[in-house]
């Protein structure tokens, strides 16, 4: 996956889930939003779902094969893979590979939704600081050892080792104490064992938000007795986790080897004896994993656009093809307030009703998006309930008036609009760049030149002594709840928008339109959704605020990435979104293998 410069969609890769110049893949960003508007406060509470669905549906199959050793390509793209959750990077793939293994409090559904996994309960009080967790009977680590509320903590406290901090630490930054924890300065910070079954954690400041900072693999448990066995070579290639797997093998830019949990308090695939992860590395890593798929050895393969003909031209695995539902992640265009001409909202607008969207997915990109409506990604709809309002619409006739009521006439104008992008792009990405602009031009009359000659760095350069970014195309991918990101590409406040694109209360009112006043009002709606316990109420004030931000052409979204990968025909039962990808999200009891060639 790029990064929130680059056009080109792959499969997910560092930088992924947020933009910006050194983001990784879903990194945690603090919503530093104004004071806004508070909502009305309410408990959140997540159970959880009975446990034997996936074995019902198995258990009376008598064509299962069993025994069955499974290898799927892990993809670094130049990351280092390791496999201690607490001293993990972020970064995209291990977001799924690793609870496999260390198994959490709660955990991701293939959308990107929150649910239970080693609680039966995690609930919140009213103002949302307080949140306390029940843990399920009888779950243990998988050397039989039961876990408690305890390991927990220890766990946790592991993490935020100041000696030794966790990468993913951020997504603990709300926890009461943390600061002075992780400096050293104190050695108190919100986590409490009630008992063995309860474990309580207190944040300095309320949001709804928490569930999904508590599914992420930092607040995964680890066996402390394991950890404190100097004995033992390895803990993390032990018997360590809680997960539904366990790790055995791991060898260093080679392979990772897991088999089942036997002590997983969820019943795991009735087929799979153990699947090995192969690492796959280099530039042509995507080609040499689908050639392995091809010839059978791995189980599944992504597939790229630029691999896409080449899945299509053979007869033997095209029929494998399939795609993820819902997408995720949005590709869209963003535009600096502080930079001629889009000062003025209504060029912004005109560039927005300038877009031929269903081309632009169909014929530029090949179907490898399908085309936005809404800034917010399809997955919200499956993890929140949400249903997003329609940006504006393409409309040449509209796009040439609203620049003729601004009084911009391209063919005289001394501004210059460019797109700098970057020269290591492919030729096929910059083409598609140039037809999106081209596209533009002869809808709206407004002239974007495409600069493909500086380097990364020298656009971020360029940025920096611009104050923002005049004309860009930028990926967002939620690694919070899908709605509520929107605080924190939209929000004034925000480091992805202070400096980038620059929409601030203090914008001045330009005819019609009030850039300035719409910038706090989607301030107020955000700052309140992300401190309202009430799902309905929550979103109601997303849909005002996301309104705004696509009325003001604050982005315009372009379209959401179909993520594309083939799996071998005699592998089902997987459960694949956008959040995972190709991978499925787990090998659970649902997860069979029926006609496996030997």
């Amino acid at each position: 996956m790029p990064s929130n410069r680059t056009a080109r969609p792959e499969p997910p890769r560092e930088p992924a889930r947020h933009p910006g110049p050194a983001m990784t893949r879903r990194t945690f960003a603090a919503s530093a939003i104004g004071a806004g508007a508070t909502a009305a406060l309410g408990p959140v509470s997540i159970l959880a779902a009975p446990a034997t669905a996936g074995a019902e549906r198995t258990a009376t199959q008598d064509d299962i094969q069993t025994e069955v050793a499974v290898t799927i390509p892990l993809l670094p793209y130049g990351q280092a893979v390791t496999i201690d959750p607490h001293r993990t990077v972020n970064w995209g793939p291990f977001w799924t590979l690793l609870p496999h293994v260390w198994a959490g409090l709660l955990r991701f559904d293939r959308h990107g939704g929150v649910e239970a996994d080693l609680a039966t309960a995690v609930e919140s009080n009213e103002d949302l600081t307080v949140w306390t967790a029940t843990l399920r009977d009888g779950i243990a680590f998988a050397s039989g050892t039961p876990v408690t509320a305890g390991d927990f903590v220890a766990s946790w406290k592991r993490a935020l080792d100041p000696a030794a901090l966790s990468p993913m630490s951020a997504y603990m930054a709300n926890v009461k104490g943390f600061a002075d924890y992780t400096t050293g300065k104190s050695t108190e910070i919100g986590f409490e064992a009630i008992d063995d079954r309860t474990v309580q954690i207190t944040l300095d400041r309320g949001t709804a938000e928490f569930p999904y900072h508590l599914a992420t693999f930092v607040w995964a448990v680890v066996d402390p007795a394991v950890l404190a066995d100097s004995s033992v070579t390895d803990p993390f290639v032990s018997a360590s986790g809680a997960g539904g797997w366990q790790f055995t093998e791991f060898v260093a830019g080679d392979r990772l080897t897991m088999v089942p949990n036997p002590y997983a308090w969820e019943q795991q695939s009735p087929s799979i004896a153990s699947v090995t992860w192969a690492i796959v590395e280099g530039a042509d890593a995507e080609s040499r994993a689908l050639e392995r798929y091809a010839s059978g050895e791995f189980a599944s393969a992504d597939v790229p656009l630029p691999l896409l003909d080449t899945v299509t031209g053979n007869d033997a695995i095209k029929d494998h093809l399939t795609a993820v539902d819902q997408p995720g992640s949005t590709l869209a265009i963003g535009m600096d307030f502080l930079q001629e001409p889009f000062n003025d909202p209504r060029i912004r607008q005109a560039v927005a009703a300038s877009i031929d969207r269903s081309a632009w997915a169909s014929t530029i990109w090949k179907d490898s998006f399908v085309p936005a409506d809404a800034f917010t990604a399809p997955t919200a709809a499956a993890s929140d309930g949400y249903t997003p309002p329609s940006g504006i619409a393409f409309d040449p006739d509209k796009a040439k008036s609203l620049l003729s009521d601004a009084g911009f006439d391209p063919a005289t104008t001394a501004t210059q609009v460019v797109y700098h992008q970057p020269a290591s792009d492919s030729a096929e990405d910059q083409q598609r760049v140039a037809d999106l602009l081209t596209m533009i031009q002869d809808n709206s009359g407004l002239i974007i030149t495409q600069d493909t000659s500086l380097t990364t760095d020298q656009i971020a350069a360029l940025q920096q002594d611009n104050g923002g970014r005049q004309f860009d195309l930028v990926w967002w991918w939620p690694d919070v709840s899908a709605p509520t990101f929107l605080a924190t590409v939209g929000s004034p406040d925000s480091p992805y928008m202070r400096g980038w694109f620059n929409w601030a209360p203090d914008l001045t009112k330009v005819g019609d339109l009030d850039p300035g006043a719409n910038a706090k009002q989607f301030a107020d709606l955000v700052t309140g959704a992300l401190t309202n316990g009430q799902r309905e109420s929550r979103n109601e004030a997303l849909q005002q605020a996301e309104k705004l931000l696509l009325d003001n052409a604050v982005y315009i979204p372009l379209g959401y990435w179909v993520q594309r990968y083939v799996q071998q025909p005699w592998l089902q039962g997987t459960q694949q979104g956008a959040w995972t990808g190709r991978i499925p999200l787990r090998f659970d009891s649902a997860v069979v293998v029926r006609g496996k060639p030997q």
